[in-house]
């Protein structure tokens, strides 16, 4: 009985063995193949498990462990508001606004790492910035539905780290190809409201966020864009001309200096200020 009893565990531990080295190499061939050409571009299993935590790979406690990981890594709220140059006319973000308390919508904790703007279906959504295309994710069984993502030189930004934004609920899979160079204003997908959804059917929206690092580095691994050593920032501090951009950092602004004023491309291509290097995803009146 005794001797039983040691092959099953031994049994047992090499399953175990074969589990995880099974994973290990998943990780390390799971990748974008067209991307390791791309400049930054480092295999998966260079990217370590919380910054995959941090974009929602789910590891150990699942949502709870995820949510203590974006806290740490910029998701929480920092009461920004847009502010408009010139008091244009602007698509506006609904309720959905940066960093909530997404638990009373799912069945995990998680929050809501970006904000929403509403728009008819098949409104034509920009880039926010010059950048180059770095995920094309369909996410059948994913609540994000079709996306999108570019990634921006602090060159292309005149911010002092490299950014990626990220584009959600699509209406089609956009024909951009990865690697593709992207100008800001450039249309990269239109408006819907794909995804897994819940018991209520979505409203079409955008659903547009930000991730930023010092590292060049990032990866794609068929699923996700990770920046290495990345951060979410809140989609309004994107827009701000001098630093700070953390979201600590953001929180504790004075009243007057959470409202971001926010440059933008008009219907007829005019860019409010002319020299601006960021826009907001729709065009203004």
């Amino acid at each position: 009985m005794k001797n039983m009893m040691t092959l099953v565990c031994l049994g047992i531990g090499v399953l175990m063995i074969f589990a995880v080295s099974g994973f290990s190499k998943n990780r390390q061939l799971l990748s974008c193949q067209p991307c390791a050409a791309l400049d930054g571009f480092v295999p998966p299993h260079q990217i370590n498990d919380e910054i995959r935590m941090m974009v929602g790979k789910y590891k150990g406690g699942g949502g709870a462990e995820n949510v203590a990981v974006q806290k740490t890594r910029g998701v929480i709220e920092t009461g920004l508001v847009p502010a408009f140059i010139d008091d244009a006319k602007c698509p506006q973000i609904d309720s959905e606004k940066w960093a909530i308390d997404y638990f009373y919508k799912r069945s995990r904790k998680a929050l809501h790492k970006g904000i929403d703007i509403p728009r008819p279906s098949g409104t034509p959504i920009m880039a926010v910035a010059d950048g180059m295309v770095v995920g094309k994710f369909e996410n059948k069984h994913n609540k994000k539905g079709i996306e999108i993502v570019l990634r921006h030189t602090p060159d292309q930004t005149g911010l002092p780290f490299w950014t990626y934004s990220q584009y959600t609920h699509l209406k089609e899979m956009s024909p951009l190809a990865l690697g593709e160079k992207i100008k800001m204003g450039q249309e990269i997908g239109k408006t819907s409201n794909t995804g897994k959804m819940g018991k209520k059917r979505r409203r079409d929206a955008l659903h547009f966020a930000i991730l930023y690092s010092k590292s060049p580095e990032w990866s794609n691994d068929g699923a996700v864009v990770t920046p290495q050593n990345g951060y979410f920032m809140d989609p309004n501090a994107f827009y701000r001309l001098d630093p700070p951009y953390d979201s600590p950092s953001m929180l504790k602004l004075p009243g007057k200096e959470k409202y971001i004023p926010v440059p933008y491309m008009m219907l007829n291509g005019m860019l409010v200020p002319a020299d601006t290097k960021r826009i907001w995803p729709y065009p203004c009146r």
